[in-house]
């Protein structure tokens, strides 16, 4: 039997009898089954060097199929490589040992969260909100295991949490469902079966239309309101502005709508001033989003280039990041000078509102807001390019309406 080849089964290596013998797998050459007199390994054998070479995988029981066939596999490549496993460190066989009984094992809510950011792309932003939630809100089950945690207790955290925050409570849900998901084929048992059961117990607010309805925000700030808060803007003066980053900052969210967190990060490798283009990153799909600038926002970035000594356009001394981050003090003492309550995110609406009144066709405004078309028919859309005239013309429009009889004001500061 130990020169012919098998496909190697769960069902075929069960039923093997006790006998001494390999069997040697049809699929994954160099793969094998080893039978001893009172158990069942796996293998691999392959020549390393010009010497033949076997080496043991793992004992049948402890892993599964797929799991030795995923580990034969590697190991294979590494000896093609010229290496011999049977040199391995201990550290390595330990480590291996580890990593196996991960696999097989039912987690805690924190290892689960901790092998699902290992695993998962990321942005920095969401593993801070990750980071939040489990440190804060889901707390008191981080050394719960994940099949411990049942639908009671997702209603009644869910409750407890909507006490304070709706939205976090909702939040803290949706982040929840996501590791428990991830878990469900992540972490298999002997049989390669989910050793967690298929049903999410976060779907019991689904069952039960327990989610918090979270109304969205749909202020931005009136035309009529502009003038004063332009005004207050101009009008800030605190510590830290000693380069008017504050204020040059919030200017450039309300003349270009990006968002706070991508503006917050543009590097002067972004500001084009030959051809008077300014860049973002979309942080929802990671694709740059290129505007021209309108007259005011160029001197605006002009100056700011020739004063600013940093690779960000907005710098900070005291963040990590090196640029500005979150700057809502400053945002509460324009809101109280001025009277006019706003957020980051209004500014973008504001910009939005602006630019939807404006009497261009439809795809010029698609340009300004980078939004996409919803119907994945319009291949026209596809086909339009918007020239930079339009939009810049479109930029100069929407800076006038904002600015309003201040634009010339404002701009000759710049120019000084």
């Amino acid at each position: 039997m130990s020169n012919t080849r098998v496909k190697l089964t769960k069902t075929f290596i069960d039923q093997l009898d006790l006998i001494p013998a390999i069997y040697r797998d049809s699929e994954l050459i160099g793969f094998a089954v080893r039978v001893n007199a009172s158990y069942k390994t796996y293998i691999v054998e392959k020549k390393v060097k010009g010497k033949s070479v076997r080496s043991t995988i793992g004992l049948y029981g402890n892993l599964t199929l797929a799991q030795a066939r995923e580990l034969a596999r590697k190991q294979l490549t590494r000896m093609t490589r010229g290496v011999n496993p049977n040199e391995s460190t201990q550290k390595e066989i330990i480590d291996e040992k580890v990593k196996t009984e991960l696999l097989c094992s039912i987690p805690t809510l924190y290892e689960a969260y901790q092998n699902y950011i290992k695993h998962k792309t990321l942005k920095p932003r969401t593993i801070l909100d990750y980071n939040v939630v489990m440190h804060k809100y889901l707390c008191d089950w981080k050394d719960i295991k994940m099949d411990e945690i049942s639908r009671s207790m997702v209603q009644s955290i869910h409750t407890k949490l909507s006490k304070d925050s709706k939205a976090q409570a909702n939040m803290a849900m949706r982040v929840y469902r996501a590791i428990y998901n991830f878990s469900v084929e992540h972490y298999l048992d002997e049989n390669d079966k989910p050793t967690l059961e298929s049903h999410n117990p976060v779907l019991t607010l689904n069952n039960k239309n327990a989610w918090n309805k979270i109304k969205r925000r749909k202020t931005y700030i009136n035309e009529d309101q502009l003038p004063d808060w332009i005004r207050a803007v101009f009008n800030y003066d605190d510590r830290g502005q000693h380069l008017e980053t504050n204020r040059d900052f919030l200017l450039t969210l309300i003349l270009t709508g990006f968002r706070r967190d991508e503006c917050e990060s543009i590097p002067w490798t972004s500001i084009d001033l030959k051809y008077k283009r300014i860049t973002s990153i979309d942080p929802k799909n990671g694709e740059p989003h290129t505007l021209p600038m309108g007259d005011f926002l160029f001197e605006l970035m002009k100056k700011r280039r020739a004063n600013v000594q940093s690779d960000w356009v907005f710098p900070s001394a005291k963040s990590v990041s090196g640029h500005i981050t979150n700057i809502s003090k400053v945002r509460g003492k324009i809101n109280a000078s001025c009277g006019v309550a706003f957020t980051f995110h209004d500014l973008r609406r504001t910009f939005s509102s602006i630019a939807e009144n404006l009497d261009y066709e439809r795809y010029t405004i698609k340009r300004l807001l980078n939004h996409k078309e919803k119907d994945d028919y319009d291949v026209t859309s596809s086909y339009i390019q918007v020239s930079d005239k339009t939009l810049r013309e479109a930029m100069n429009a929407i800076e006038n309406i904002i600015l309003g009889p201040y634009k010339p004001e404002y701009t000759v500061i710049f120019q000084k």
